[in-house]
């Protein structure tokens, strides 16, 4: 199978169940047989906190008693994504990269088979354009001055997951959706897609 089809594949397991989820919530009581009964990951107040990449969490997990990120072969939504070699933590990396005008930090946040596409842009689908698109993005300046918040979590097995995130520029803002791929003991961003909302 084409890693291109892998990453549909992925990007569907993870969007599908969270509209399925949004639409049951949304129809109030008797819905609980489209949620299905089997299914015990469904989101919480906590899966939409904000973050910004100036901002700490303390960490959670089974010693303090909180959620902690899963390796289940579901997507599943989790609050708990800070700290090193967390797909929570590579995104904001790859957000404070930006802030920081550190292109080569940027680019490294990346897989080398990665896809970037950004509203407005064409796609980059190598090393060499991803950087040649974010020098692009890094010289207009509104990097810098952009606000970043991680929306949402999930992983998909012990080696996907999937990111969005809403950044705000001046007057404009965009939501980004993240595919990210453990690489060793790193997360790495294997596409990354944005939009302005209507």
């Amino acid at each position: 199978m084409s890693k291109i089809f892998q990453r549909r594949g992925l990007l569907l397991a993870a969007v599908v169940p969270a509209f399925l989820v949004a639409g049951c919530a949304v129809g109030g009581n008797g819905t609980q047989a489209m949620k299905g009964e089997a299914n015990q990951a469904t989101p919480t107040e906590e899966t939409t906190e904000e973050t910004s990449p100036g901002e700490t969490e303390s960490p959670e997990g089974p010693e303090s008693g909180g959620p902690e990120e899963t390796g289940s072969e579901g997507a599943t939504p989790t609050a708990t994504s800070s700290g090193a070699g967390l797909p929570r933590s590579a995104v904001e990396d790859f957000f404070s990269a930006l802030k920081s005008g550190n292109l080569d930090q940027v680019v490294s946040a990346f897989a080398s088979t990665a896809v970037v596409e950004l509203d407005g842009a064409p796609t980059a689908e190598s090393t060499d354009a991803i950087r040649a698109l974010v020098q692009k993005v890094l010289q207009g300046g509104s990097a810098k001055q952009a606000t970043y918040t991680v929306d949402d979590v999930r992983t998909i097995g012990d080696k996907n997951a999937v990111v969005r995130s809403t950044s705000k520029a001046g007057n404009s803002t965009h939501r980004e959706l993240f595919l990210l791929m453990k690489d060793g003991a790193e997360w790495k961003i294997t596409e990354l897609m944005n939009n302005k909302p209507s």
